[in-house]
């Protein structure tokens, strides 16, 4: 730690930390479909979502939209539903697949699926770097994520 109050230094691994009861946030209720019939946009996405399965870019992922939920669901007919919810800023994306290909509908003030798919399409473009390579700046007004040598993969998450 700097005599500022800072830190900075790499992340040495992977980690995970369960929430306690008292954390855990509430899972989205309600009819998935009816949450996400409104949509501002539709297209076909350049990466699969089900890369959010896997851990780093499920972790770039949080850095690049950081309220986001990632939900899986299955229809009536049996077929793969996805979705992004960030309940505070009321914004969704709703996956679905056709023959190999993703279709993604989003809606809200934030276009939570642009973000994630650039960060992930900016991580593979850089040879997919392990998290031992991200970096972490930690000072009272923020959190400055990114990987050295590229300038697509950065995010500062504002304390206040």
């Amino acid at each position: 730690m700097a005599q500022d109050g800072t830190a900075e230094g790499a992340i040495i691994g992977r980690s995970s930390f369960m929430q306690a009861r008292s954390q855990a946030e509430a899972p989205v209720d309600g009819d998935l479909s009816a949450r996400t019939a409104y949509a501002d946009s539709q297209r076909e996405t350049k990466v699969s979502p089900l890369l959010l399965e896997d851990w780093m870019p499920a972790f770039l992922a949080q850095l690049a939209a950081p309220r986001a939920r990632f939900t899986r669901a299955t229809s009536s007919e049996g077929n793969r539903l996805l979705y992004l919810f960030d309940p505070e800023r009321e914004s969704f994306a709703s996956f679905t697949e056709n023959d190999g290909t993703w279709t993604v509908r989003q809606g809200g003030p934030v276009a939570l699926w642009d973000a994630i798919e650039q960060a992930l399409t900016a991580w593979h473009d850089s040879d997919r770097p392990d998290i031992t390579e991200v970096r972490l700046r930690v000072t009272k007004e923020a959190h400055v994520y990114w990987i050295d040598g590229h300038l697509a993969l950065h995010w500062r998450h504002d304390l206040v």
